[in-house]
């Protein structure tokens, strides 16, 4: 089959041809853009799954050190969980031996005040004393949590 092709067809192909390449290019650079984000977001979500397991295996040698000292702990009965700006610290065999930990660690002795409440992340040192329950071959806690009484009101 021959074609015959006239200047001004020949003139349009070049010019839809033209108009082509560049809707390519243009195509071209958003796929980059897309695929630049998207690498960078991989690689943003890596870096922060790698902080999070660091910080699980920190938050675990943490865990595994006071369960080793509340095994140490000779019989149950009372143990005292050394706690600092809301974090625990460690564990004692009474108050007092966790109160000269804590002084050890810099903490004012004469700041220490009863405490009915949870310590928060804003108390620098506090105790929180656990007495084993035989019936329930469990530790309860002696810190009653202030609960909001419903409707607002208190």
């Amino acid at each position: 089959m021959i074609r015959i092709v006239t200047k001004a067809r020949l003139v349009r192909m070049a010019a839809e041809a033209k108009q082509a390449r560049g809707r390519a290019i243009e195509v071209q650079e958003k796929a980059d853009a897309v695929s630049s984000t998207y690498f960078r977001t991989v690689a943003e979500l890596t870096a922060r799954t790698v902080r999070a397991e660091e910080a699980r295996a920190a938050y675990a040698d943490v865990l595994t050190a006071l369960r080793a000292e509340l095994d140490a702990a000779q019989a149950p009965g009372e143990v005292v969980l050394l706690v600092r700006y809301g974090q625990p610290h460690s564990i004692h065999r009474s108050v007092h031996t966790a109160k000269a930990c804590a002084a050890a660690h810099g903490a004012d002795p004469a700041s220490w005040r009863p405490s009915s409440r949870p310590p928060t992340a804003s108390d620098d040192w506090a105790t929180i004393t656990f007495i084993f329950d035989a019936a329930t071959d469990a530790f309860l806690c002696s810190v009653t949590p202030v609960l909001p009484v419903a409707g607002g009101a208190g």
